[in-house]
């Protein structure tokens, strides 16, 4: 985790993104890049309309949030860069992540909340090979060395999931794997994810439970238990659209989950 990617836009999540990439940064020794986005560039060459003015009204707003984060982060003691980019938030993030090791995003805020972050966590987690740190607005700060907990129903995304994260779970003072009743008959059952774990020297517990409500529901009262401090998990088993009009897991945790989740696909 040498190399750290946090989102930087002007939402109520910014302080929570900002604070937690910074707590792994420094934890690692690792460098800090923030990536800033104009959406908008596509109309600044329209004078005299409104589009132009939207425009440079979000580029002052821009300009004000790097003023504001610089000399915050002048204080902080870890090395950073920072990228200004053109474009969506997610293609930017897509664009600049190919050498990072950890993106830091906010969970998708509701739609008719304005000060709410981008709705771009779920194509990042689905489409960037580096696992991605979903921290919430009111989380503030993140201890890479807190008890770990991985959601394991034997799927591809789940073993992605281990695998991305593995600098992570060797830090973290206790891990523990989480498996579901309706998960139970997996191809890869959750004794071999510890195995797996085992060989390079994490010893994690494994805890199979029935399904009470949800397997969010489940998973929210596992986390609770071993006092979790993160929860590990693949991002999407099935494709956003299913998730979307069904519900899923995923989602569910996303919009409640009470502390940082971190996908992968």
């Amino acid at each position: 985790m040498k190399s750290i990617l946090v989102h930087i836009h002007d939402d109520a999540g910014q302080n929570a993104r900002l604070q937690a990439a910074l707590d792994v940064a420094r934890y690692y020794s690792g460098h800090l890049t923030c990536l800033q986005a104009m959406p908008f560039a596509a109309y600044a060459g329209e004078p005299f309309t409104g589009a132009m003015i939207a425009y440079e009204a979000y580029a002052e707003t821009m300009e004000a949030t790097r003023t504001r984060i610089e000399a915050q982060l002048g204080k902080e003691g870890v090395p950073w860069d920072w990228i200004d980019s053109r474009g969506s938030g997610s293609v930017a993030v897509m664009m600049h992540s190919q050498l990072t090791d950890l993106i830091v995003l906010s969970p998708t805020g509701k739609l008719t909340d304005p000060d709410a972050a981008l709705p771009i966590v779920g194509e990042i987690a689905t489409k960037v090979r580096a696992p991605v740190l979903a921290v919430r607005d009111d989380h503030i700060g993140f201890d890479p060395s807190g008890a770990a907990l991985v959601a394991w129903n034997g799927s591809p995304e789940a073993a992605q999931a281990v695998r991305n994260t593995m600098h992570m779970l060797t830090a973290a003072k206790a891990v523990h794997i989480a498996c579901i009743e309706e998960d139970f008959d997996t191809h890869i059952p959750a004794r071999e994810a510890a195995s797996y774990l085992s060989r390079y020297g994490i010893k994690a517990e494994v805890h199979a439970r029935a399904k009470s409500g949800t397997v969010a529901d489940t998973l929210g009262s596992i986390t609770a238990e071993v006092g979790a401090g993160y929860l590990v998990m693949g991002a999407y088993g099935r494709s956003r659209f299913a998730e979307f009009i069904l519900g899923g897991v995923t989602r569910s945790l996303l919009a409640d989950a009470a502390l940082p989740l971190v996908l992968s696909h």
